[in-house]
């Protein structure tokens, strides 16, 4: 039948009284005769089709009775372009079927993977004589399990032991695809397949013989015996791709040299092998960029990006035959207020989306017949309940005793009635001008041109006059091009603009569902890029357990209190993601961020992405408590819309498990397709690299498991490690150094401070659990025997107990044996504490002499470490007095001497009320102690200055230092103090003196 494109409402209004009166022809065949598809001839064959998807076992396709596959038998072509085999398989027996399967999979197999090339041969897909070449027949299937445990038994047989398990690899477990009826109804057959693939990986230079499986058990039974001599099959075989067939290089043959042709082959294996190599790095998937998540966004809620305010106030659905693993992912169509659904599938109510509708919304079950103007069109559409319930048209059969039609005869049998209904709805007084969408749903493929999709969009375009409130769905791009091909021949016109195709329904479904505020506040959604969005279930996200996920509506809906949590942040608290979230919020001060994370995001992220690794790893290292972990944290926010982001948990968990819950992130809701979207993992607080290298190599493995494969990146592991240098290294390619000196522009941003802990101390109220974990990381690797150490336990001392006590920068080189400052240059003394340079300021004494000196960073901060020291790494304060007075060092060089003495005797003799511990920090010093405590013993007044014992009075106490080693160690307290107060008063006198007289 030849379809006329009418360009007018006349030609509209004569193809449908021609369909009219055909269709009251059809009505004079006898009643009890309702599939008309029963009485057709049973080989004759239908139109093309495409093969089900290579190594794809979700896709939802189904086959078509007595379609054409469009592809024909052949041999290898160029490796990863698979082969075809097809098998009828109707001229078997429930005795011989599985053993005829098995037989042809293995010889197929066999010769796929000594050619090297990828391969699938098909069961129940006829061939010359009796059927169409490529004909789908289907198979009846009673036990898919069955032959999946055969071939696996078959293949152990088959196969030399030694190549087993290659070939289990090799070759993937059947696939069933379902064939329909010609009227779109399911039928109870199948389409068995066998996919082969023979990676490089697997196959190596390998070749592969196999066994006859008959012969073997004949071999088995006949152990011990002469074995049967009329046995005349090969018991060993070597099949290789010879065009269209599988050959045996080892059957017996007249060819007067017979191994000639099997040697060469054999020797060209290797060869072969690299060729496989190359054709496998030359078809890696690219990432492919694309922005059709924006632009659905735009097209459904008509350039709103909203459907809370979306310029469409209703929407119609024209949908054709579900699979049912779709259904779960159209849970958007309930949200989206639907007038009417225009369904082609003859079993939606019985199984398909009508039943999975029903169950979450109302609806109204209507034929197209009901849509006919025969009253008043308010009368009309009060019958059908338009405005309260969805009306569900089922446009093919499928309820009230109403037969499916085959596709050939739908337009005469059907057409006409679905005219009066697209009629009905696109006048204006019965929807709103503009202001409805119609969206095709097509949930199968449509090939064929007399599909009723392409006459249903036909006549929509003609009333509608354009394609502006048309919108076309599909998820796969073969089947667009078949859509778009199919309208262009139908009606002139390109609708590529109109259609989105590079998203899976998941991902339209979790697109379309982000665009209702309510949803945003209430669900979370993961990024699947251009845009899109899928909608992260919380069954998913447990078993993630291993895993802090990011997504990309964080926080949105939450009522945090704003003001605890900021303040908590500014008094050094760690950071959230609420931080991040307020800081972007109208009005609100942006985040305060170091220079590098510009660095980062823009240069090195991009090229780690270039690279064609699985899992590339990314060092963070930084000086503890510089805002490493929260630059780390503001990338993963920053990108948490091109990037699934997550930070791992627990830093002692299982690498096996965290490996493969970041690639089942990595393959959320793209499973069996290439992710768009790779997987940025922060990891904080590793303290081996080698952790981070197991955890890497565990990854790619998991992700050849997953035959993952990629030109681009998949994973990119962020790693956030402390590290033990404090000096600014130079960037790499996969490694950042973040240290506690402030860049210039950064000083700009952090109250002029020009190291991150000068911004820090400068706080009120400054968190005392910041200091204390700036402390602990920074002193963690100290050794009281390292001069460096010794050295900083001094200046800790000093700072402690001292106000505004300090070392000359030449008493530290020469306590350190370093050389003098040079003459020209500068040298920054407070480097040469290495590890511990963090905290240590540099500044300058001025007095007869101006010189440079160094302290610590913050009274506060001092007052940790010596706790630190004293508590953890077990350095006594009476061993820092005792290196404080007993090494000559500290006293030969001139500059910086007196100081140093006034500062010694200042802590050791000055004495100090209960009040003089004000200017220690009340809440977190370890050291304070009880006014009651330690009164001054008689005994030791004498050696006072005498004008200083007449002023010695009961409630005078000693310095706080002799009251701290009273307190922890009282047997030593009296001898620190005399031996300390007989040299410094000595000392006063004498300055040359030396201080080894203390014992």
């Amino acid at each position: 039948m030849s379809l006329v494109i009418y360009g007018c409402e006349e030609g509209t209004n004569a193809v449908m009284a021609d369909q009219a009166e055909r269709k009251s022809q059809k009505e004079d065949r006898p009643r009890d005769i309702k599939d008309w598809s029963k009485h057709q001839v049973r080989n004759q064959p239908g139109g093309p089709c495409k093969p089900y998807p290579f190594y794809r076992y979700h896709d939802p396709y189904k086959y078509m009775e007595s379609s054409i596959l469009d592809i024909t038998e052949s041999g290898s072509l160029d490796f990863i372009e698979p082969c075809h085999e097809y098998k009828g398989f109707t001229n078997t027996t429930d005795e011989t079927k599985m053993s005829k399967f098995t037989d042809e999979v293995i010889r197929f197999a066999a010769a796929c993977m000594n050619s090297r090339t990828n391969g699938t041969i098909h069961f129940g897909i006829g061939d010359k004589p009796e059927f169409t070449h490529g004909q789908v027949l289907g198979v009846a299937v009673e036990d898919k399990e069955a032959y999946a445990n055969e071939l696996k038994s078959a293949i152990d047989v088959c196969f030399q032991y030694k190549h087993k398990q290659a070939a289990q690899m090799c070759i993937k477990p059947p696939r069933f695809v379902g064939v329909l009826n010609k009227n779109i109804t399911s039928s109870d057959k199948y389409v068995i397949e066998v996919d082969i693939v023979p990676e490089f990986v697997i196959c190596g230079e390998k070749f592969y013989h196999t066994f006859n499986m008959d012969t073997k058990k004949a071999k088995k039974k006949a152990k011990g015996k002469e074995a049967d001599k009329t046995e005349t099959k090969p018991s060993k075989q070597f099949f290789f791709r010879d065009g269209g067939s599988s050959r045996n290089l080892l059957a017996t043959t007249t060819f007067a040299k017979p191994m000639e042709e099997y040697n060469r082959f054999v020797d060209s294996v290797p060869q072969l092998s690299q060729l496989r190599k190359q054709a496998e790095e030359k078809h890696l998937s690219v990432i492919k960029s694309s922005n059709q998540g924006s632009r659905l966004s735009q097209m459904i809620t008509g350039g709103s990006l909203s459907l809370d305010k979306s310029h469409f106030e209703c929407y119609v659905i024209v949908t054709n035959k579900s699979h049912s693993v779709q259904l779960e992912s159209l849970g958007f169509l309930v949200k989206l207020n639907l007038t009417a659904v225009l369904d082609f599938d003859p079993e939606s109510a019985e199984c398909g989306l009508q039943r999975h509708f029903e169950q979450q919304n109302t609806v109204s079950v209507h034929l197209p017949a009901q849509y006919k103007i025969t009253e008043g069109v308010e009368d009309i559409a009060n019958k059908l309940k338009l405005t309260r319930n969805t009306s569900w048209v089922f446009c093919n059969g499928g309820i009230k005793d109403e037969a499916p039609s085959d596709i050939d005869e739908w337009l005469m049998d059907k057409g006409a009635s679905i005219g009066d209904v697209i009629s009905f709805l696109c006048r204006r007084d019965v929807l709103p001008n503009k202001r409805f969408l119609v969206i095709f749903l097509l949930l199968s493929k449509v090939s064929e041109k007399m599909d009723p999709l392409v006459e249903t969009f036909s006549t929509f375009w003609q009333e509608l006059r354009g394609t502006e409130q048309i919108l076309c769905i599909c998820d796969n791009e073969k089947a667009f091009i078949s859509w778009k091909d199919l309208i262009k021949a139908r009606c002139g016109i390109d609708i590529s603009d109109r259609c989105i195709y590079e998203l899976n329904f998941a991902e339209v479904n979790g697109t379309v569902l982000s665009l209702l505020s309510e949803n945003r506040r209430s669900s979370r959604f993961l990024p699947c890029g251009g845009g899109s969005q899928v909608l992260l279930e919380k069954k998913v996200e447990r078993s993630l357990s291993t895993l802090e996920i990011l997504c990309m509506n964080q926080c949105e809906g939450g009522n945090e209190d704003k003001i605890a949590i900021e303040e908590n942040f500014y008094k050094g608290g760690k950071v959230s993601w609420w931080n991040f979230y307020f800081s972007e919020q109208p009005g609100s001060t942006p985040f305060i961020k170091r220079d590098k994370f510009d660095f980062i995001m823009n240069a090195v992220i991009p090229d780690l992405c270039s690279l064609s690794e699985a899992c590339v790893l990314f060092n963070l290292m930084h000086v503890p408590g510089c805002g490493g972990t929260t630059l780390a944290m503001h990338m993963l926010w920053a990108l948490r819309s091109r990037y699934r982001c997550a930070v791992l948990r627990d830093s002692n968990a299982d690498f096996a498990e965290v490996a493969e819950q970041v690639v089942k992130l990595l393959m959320c809701y793209r499973e069996e397709q290439l992710p768009r979207v790779p997987v940025l993992l922060m990891i904080d607080d590793f303290d081996d690299m080698k952790k981070m290298n197991d955890l890497q190599q565990l990854i790619e493995k998991e992700c050849v498991r997953k035959d993952i494969q990629s030109k681009s990146a998949q994973v990119i592991l962020l790693n956030c490690m402390r590290s033990e240098s404090s000096e600014l290294t130079e960037s790499t390619v996969n490694t950042v150094f973040i240290g506690n000196k402030l860049s210039e522009m950064e000083q700009k941003h952090f109250l002029n401070a020009e190291t991150f802990y000068g911004f820090m101390v400068n706080k009120i109220n400054l968190n005392p659990e910041y200091i204390q974990g700036v402390v602990q990381n920074t002193l963690k690797s100290f050794n009281k025997n390292e001069k460096h150490a010794q050295l900083l336990a001094v200046l800790i001392l000093l700072n402690v107990y001292g106000n505004g006590a300090s070392l000359s920068s030449s008493i530290c080189h020469k306590f350190l044996g370093l050389q003098p400052t040079p003459v020209c240059g500068t040298d920054r003394v407070e480097e040469r504490f290495g590890k511990f340079s963090t905290l240590i300021a540099s500044r300058e004494v001025k007095g007869e002499v101006v010189y440079k000196a160094v302290e610590i960073i913050n009274p506060s901060f001092a007052q940790y470490c010596l706790q630190e020291i004293t508590s953890t790494h077990k350095m006594t304060i009476v061993d820092i007095v005792r290196l404080l007075l007993m090494t000559d060092e500290f006293y030969e060089n001139t500059e910086g001497k007196d100081k140093l003495m006034q500062d010694v005797i200042n802590i050791l003799v000055e004495r100090h009320s209960v009040v003089d511990q004000s200017q220690f920090h009340s809440s977190i010093h370890p050291y304070s102690i009880a006014p009651h405590c330690f009164s001054f013993p008689k005994r030791l007044k004498s050696v006072l200055p005498l004008e200083q014992q007449a002023n010695v009075g009961k409630k005078d106490q000693f310095s706080l230092i002799i009251q701290h080693i009273q307190r922890d160690t009282p047997e030593l307290a009296e001898g620190v103090l005399l031996n300390a107060l007989k040299d410094l008063r000595i000392i006063t006198a004498l300055p040359n003196y030396n201080l080894h007289t203390i014992s």
